[in-house]
């Protein structure tokens, strides 16, 4: 191609993967995998437009992600069953964290189910991330790395939620610009009220947060412990009542529309 030809090129695949990453933002996860049914080619164009992005940027989050699960793992800190650390990549993309981690002595104790709308390598289990085929409590860690999209991202919450066994870890990393405070405190709030305990919150980074959660015991199965209440039933329902006002998607945090450069 001539350099006029590549600037025309680059320009076109711009405008497709800006148009596609506004559908995948704006409907609901399973209006996203009838799309990607009718047109299987929208989901590589996605990554690789997404790909082109996260190059600027100074860090990727499931780097970050793929460190401190082999940190913890060094320092004996994730909780396991019989020796395995059962992990859910939601909304893997191209399964980096299951593929980065597939070496001993990883691969030897780590479990990593890999789920998203298409498959796009062997790791990869296609499914919408509100109904995984995980059973109740199977796994330990539960990550989301740039993926609650659409307009129901408080349903793959609650399936995370499902899924998690106490005392396990959700991790989140979310693009900054998307949240409708600073901070991510409405974030954090919204997934409180869902039952979970907040950890930590990094926003030290330029382009996005993580989000650090734990599921805890019940407080009637703590034996002996002081009676915290970690769920607000009228947190929840509160919560449900505003859901059924306006999608998540269009209060708690914002769709990614990336601009034409």
């Amino acid at each position: 191609l001539t350099p006029l030809q590549e600037k025309m090129a680059a320009k076109l695949s711009g405008a497709r993967f800006r148009w596609i990453n506004e559908q995948l933002y704006t409907c609901s996860s399973e209006k996203a995998m009838e799309l990607l049914k009718e047109d299987p080619e929208m989901y590589d164009r996605y990554h690789e437009g997404f790909r082109k992005q996260v190059e600027h940027w100074p860090q990727n989050p499931v780097d970050i992600f793929i460190e401190k699960l082999q940190d913890m793992f060094k320092a004996r800190q994730l909780p396991h069953s019989g020796g395995k650390t059962i992990i859910a990549d939601m909304g893997c993309g191209d399964a980096t964290i299951a593929s980065s981690l597939d070496r001993p002595p990883y691969s030897k104790k780590f479990v990593i189910h890999s789920f998203d709308l298409q498959k796009t390598n062997k790791y990869v289990t296609v499914s919408d991330v509100s109904k995984t085929p995980l059973a109740d409590e199977e796994a330990h860690v539960v990550i989301f790395c740039l993926s609650l999209m659409g307009t129901n991202f408080l349903d793959f919450i609650t399936e995370a939620w499902r899924i998690l066994k106490q005392r396990g870890f959700l991790w989140i990393a979310e693009i900054k610009s998307r949240f409708t405070d600073t901070d991510g405190a409405q974030f954090v709030e919204a997934l409180k009220a869902i039952g979970f305990k907040h950890i930590d919150t990094d926003d030290s980074n330029t382009h996005f947060i993580i989000f650090q959660f734990t599921k805890p015991i019940p407080r009637d199965e703590r034996r002996g412990a002081p009676k915290l209440k970690f769920t607000d039933p009228e947190a929840y329902v509160n919560l449900q009542k505003k859901r059924e006002t306006a999608p998540e998607g269009k209060w708690l945090l914002k769709p990614c529309l990336y601009k034409k450069r």
